[in-house]
């Protein structure tokens, strides 16, 4: 079966994103109304968003709960945690590797969510179980949770690994079981005992591939890499995306446009045309990339709207100012202070 880019993602998606925010008291129209979204389209049964917007809303949610968890569990887990398992992680030799010190990696930090990676019989089973299910009830967290895992292992591997099938502990959604045929492209059983998924190729003997700079452009892109099964991540924009970010330190480095089309062997009108029929351009790739980092900036940290534009590489204050406003409808030092102040944490019980 192959893998489809899911391009859209039906409004329960972005519903249930919203849930965990909810149950510790944030007002989802504030998390819709920052990313352009209308509540009666995302209450729409019918309506679909582009899984780029998906992607934010759920950056949107890591940030602001303080928890890659998304408020679906009991206890939260700190941005980052999924980023420092992903180092750990690096330099294994083999995908089987990868998956049993990630797991354990989990094991030791959080009991919130328990999970094994077992192999018996030449088959493998990743199966996870939440300990709090009745923070997901409709299982959305527990299905993002095992694509990111599987999408992960297709990264670490540079290519789509088939899965034998996929388990499910709840019965089958109707509403939704055709995209959950996209999101797991393999036969799925539904009413089962374990929720898992099953692998049949003999991942001891699937190579890591993968580098620490390529890891870090990787990690820049998340969510929207999670949100896209494995053979979408190919793509020229997400390529360059990529080698944009892994050149970038400090201060964000944007060569120009013939220097990739040489590094990439094509003539520059190729990388153009090329990045046209993605529906995109060079310079809407660079304004993304600046627009991302800023706003992860001021949220994530104290910088100076100065400091903040100097990195993403603006000659002058006034200049990032613009280009903000243009982005968001606010100033950097407005947005920063409006939204510490619309989004303050409710009390955790």
């Amino acid at each position: 079966m192959e893998a489809l880019d899911l391009a859209t993602c039906s409004s329960h998606y972005f519903r249930e994103t919203l849930r965990g925010a909810e149950r510790l008291g944030f007002n989802a129209h504030d998390f819709l109304k920052h990313i352009d979204l209308a509540p009666d389209e995302v209450n729409d049964p019918a309506w679909r968003g582009s899984s780029e917007k998906l992607a934010e809303l759920v950056q949107l949610v890591w940030l602001l709960l303080g928890d890659e968890f998304m408020g679906f569990t009991q206890q939260r887990c700190k941005p980052g945690v999924f980023a420092m398992m992903c180092n750990v992680v690096i330099h294994e030799q083999t995908i089987a590797a990868v998956m049993r010190k990630g797991v354990l990696f989990y094991d030791l930090f959080t009991d919130e969510i328990d999970m094994t990676f077992t192999e018996d019989g030449g088959s493998y089973f990743f199966e996870v179980t939440f300990k709090h299910p009745e923070h997901d009830p409709n299982h959305y967290f527990l299905e993002f949770w095992l694509s990111i895992w599987y999408r992960a292992i297709c990264w670490f591997s540079g290519r789509t690994i088939a899965m034998k099938r996929a388990e499910f502990s709840y019965p089958k959604p109707i509403g939704r079981a055709e995209e959950l045929r996209y999101i797991f492209p393999t036969v799925q059983r539904f009413s089962q005992s374990k929720t898992r998924l099953v692998f049949d190729e003999d991942l001891a003997a699937v190579s890591n591939i993968r580098s620490r700079t390529e890891l870090k452009a990787m990690l820049n892109s998340a969510p929207l890499v999670f949100m896209m099964v494995p053979a979408s991540i190919g793509s020229i924009s997400r390529r360059l995306r990529n080698d944009i970010l892994a050149t970038s330190s400090e201060r964000v480095a944007f060569p120009q446009l013939e220097y990739f089309a040489e590094a990439y062997g094509m003539s520059t009108q190729t990388l153009r045309r090329r990045l046209k029929d993605e529906g995109t351009s060079f310079r809407r790739v660079v304004e993304g990339i600046r627009r991302d980092l800023a706003l992860s900036s001021l949220l994530k940290t104290k910088k100076s709207v100065a400091v903040i534009a100097e990195r993403l590489g603006y000659s002058e204050t006034r200049a990032f100012t613009r280009a903000f406003s243009q982005w968001t409808g606010l100033t950097p030092r407005a947005y920063r202070k409006q939204m510490l102040a619309q989004f303050k944490e409710p009390t955790r019980d």
